[in-house]
Parts: C-alpha cells; sequence; structure tokens
C-alpha cells in the first residue's frame, strides 16, 4: 500500500512536470512568433506567463524533496526523483530564455529599423521546441534510444544559430547595428534551449541506465572498462 501511494505521487508529479513543459513549450513559440511579427501574447504577457511557470517549478521541487524524505527511495525510484528534479530546474530557465526572447523583441520594437527575419530563425524555434517536447515524451515513457535520438539534432540547431549570426552580420551593413544584434541574441536563446533540452534527454538515459553521458562520460567509462587510457 504504501509504495501504491509513492507511486502515486510520484506519477502526479510526472504529470505535472509535463504539464510545464506545455507551458513553457508555448512561451517559446509566443515569444517566436512575435519576432516575426506574426500574432501570440505580448512580450509582458509572456513575462507574467513565466512567473506561473516559475510557481510550477516550486511546488514540483516540494513535492520532491518531500518523496525523497518521506520514503526514502533506492536505485530506479531514486533516479526518477533525481531526474524530476533536473528537468524541472531546466524548464523554468527554458521560461527565462522565452522572458529573454520576449524583451528583446520589445527592443526591436523600439528601434528606428526592423531587420528582415531569417528563415534561420523559426526553423531554430521549431526545432527546439521539438526537441523538448520529444526529451519529455523520452522521460514518461522511459525511452533511452529516444532521448539518444533528440541529442543528434542539436548540432543542426547550432549550425542554424552559426548561418544566423552571419546573416545578420550582413545586414549590420544596411541596418541599425542594435536592431541586428537584438535578433542575434534570440537566436541565442533558442540555441540555449536546445542545450537545455539535450540536458533533459542526457537525464533520461541517465535514469533509465545508471550512466552519465555527459561531456564524453559514457566513451571514457567505455574506453577505461576495455583497459584503455581516456582521450
Amino acid at each position: 500500500m504504501a509504495h501504491t501511494h509513492f507511486d502515486d505521487k510520484l506519477e502526479a508529479l510526472k504529470q505535472k512536470l509535463l504539464a510545464m513543459s506545455h507551458e513553457v513549450e508555448e512561451l517559446v513559440a509566443d515569444a517566436t512568433a512575435l519576432a516575426a511579427r506574426e500574432d501570440g501574447r505580448e512580450p509582458d504577457e509572456i513575462v507574467v506567463s513565466d512567473k506561473d511557470v516559475d510557481e510550477i517549478e516550486v511546488e514540483i521541487e516540494e513535492g520532491s524533496i518531500e518523496l525523497l524524505a518521506l520514503h526514502q527511495p533506492m536505485a530506479r525510484d531514486l533516479r526518477v526523483i533525481v531526474t524530476v528534479l533536473k528537468i524541472n530546474n531546466d524548464l523554468e530557465r527554458i521560461g527565462d530564455h522565452a522572458v529573454n526572447i520576449a524583451q528583446a523583441v520589445s527592443r526591436l520594437r523600439e528601434s528606428r529599423h526592423y531587420p528582415p527575419i531569417p528563415p534561420e530563425l523559426p526553423e531554430m524555434s521549431e526545432m527546439a521546441r521539438g526537441m523538448l517536447r520529444d526529451a519529455l515524451d523520452a522521460f514518461l515513457r522511459g525511452d533511452a534510444p529516444a532521448a539518444e535520438d533528440v541529442l543528434k539534432r542539436d548540432d543542426r540547431v547550432d549550425a542554424l544559430q552559426e548561418s544566423l549570426f552571419r546573416v545578420m552580420l550582413t545586414h549590420m551593413l544596411e541596418d541599425e547595428i542594435s536592431s541586428c544584434l537584438q535578433v542575434i541574441l534570440i537566436g541565442r536563446n533558442l540555441e540555449r534551449i536546445a542545450d537545455l533540452a539535450t540536458n533533459i534527454s542526457e537525464d533520461v538515459v541517465y535514469m533509465v541506465r545508471g550512466q552519465t553521458i555527459r561531456h564524453g562520460r559514457a566513451r571514457r567509462d567505455q574506453d577505461e572498462s576495455r583497459g584503455g587510457a581516456p582521450a
């Protein structure tokens, strides 16, 4: 009976984390839409919504700590709660990046000339949100291979950010420098969102396999287990 109660509490935390992820994803989508002059929440509305995300983060953290204190889980259950705590923190940071994008849009609107938005920007937004969505889905299903698939997409986002940077440098020769810098800043925040989605995916692999793969750790461990020296 006690373990059933623990499972129910843990499942409730997972669902709350999923709801938080949906809200964060919408914040990113709306903030990027603003940059492209599409309909969506205004920058000040995004800031207010991020405060709601902050409140959910506190609730999830408190619930996770309560489970740790009252049930003292071991092995996989412990890894799941640790992963919930880490994903919770990453989602809150993604919300902050959405706010950064919205604030950059506000500064763009105040500039004398609004530079053209390169196609790289909406593609970065779509990819970053897709990575986040799939990473959370992998978490809910306990699917390490799906999480590893998310990791492979980060290089494409990095390439788009580099391309965006070069395009905006070219526009700086014709447009207001500060407005072009805001577009670069928006791209940089989208890149960081994709990075945080990869963090979540790496945490999912840890949760499922008990294996840390950040910073090339998995490859080093494999080399050492074979008697080879770390690279």
